[in-house]
């Protein structure tokens, strides 16, 4: 079980940059208090546990998100190095959440890259949708959200922070979910790998 706790905050006025490897114990602190709605470390042996209920989909190809751990941290991994494959598009989808049970939601997490990035295309976005079902992939509405990933020009295996993202617009049950795309034919070269560590949904 990991030791620093979680706090967050309902007021945020100022977040000290955060930055570790991948490779060790990484648990994000935000000095702020606030009431957790959710939180992963993934620290579990299935990505896709029911307790946590995530749920991964390849949208493109055949690679997907899975989880990794590395000197007792866990994180979830997608990566594209094993296997001459064509692109993959892959979604890391969260429960639902009910927006209109509390007020001022917002969402934390941090990525890192495994120094293979190096083009924009070899991506990692963040979306929302507010009609998904849970079941029905591909009829559900996804709204591309900002936030700040590890990229390009990134240091290998260093978590970035996301910055704290407000999701306090949307109303009735949403899902937020991770995009990643990749490949690894001998002209894509788009071979690099991605990790998420330290969700929180919080208000």
């Amino acid at each position: 079980m990991k030791s620093i706790q979680i706090k967050i905050a309902l007021l945020l006025v100022t977040m000290s940059a955060f930055m570790t490897s991948c490779t060790k114990d990484s648990d994000a602190q935000v000095n702020v208090p606030a009431t957790t709605l959710f939180a992963d470390n993934f620290d579990d042996s299935d990505i896709a546990n029911a307790d946590k209920g995530w749920s991964t989909i390849a949208e493109v190809g055949t690679k997907n998100w899975k989880q990794g751990i590395y000197s007792g941290n866990g994180y979830a991994s997608f990566g594209t190095y094993l296997g001459n494959v064509e692109t993959s598009v892959s979604w890391l989808i969260s429960k639902g959440f009910d927006m209109d049970a509390q007020v001022g939601e917002k969402l934390f997490f941090q990525t890192c890259t495994d120094g293979y990035v190096r083009s924009l295309d070899n991506s990692l976005e963040l979306y929302v949708s507010s009609d998904y079902d849970g079941t029905n992939f591909t009829t559900a509405s996804w709204q591309k959200v900002q936030a700040t990933f590890a990229g390009p020009d990134s240091t290998k295996y260093v978590y970035v922070n996301s910055g704290i993202i407000d999701l306090s617009s949307y109303k009735g049950t949403i899902h937020f979910a991770f995009k990643a795309k990749g490949n690894k034919t001998p002209t894509g070269g788009l071979t690099g790998g991605y990790q998420i560590d330290n969700v929180r949904l919080f208000y």
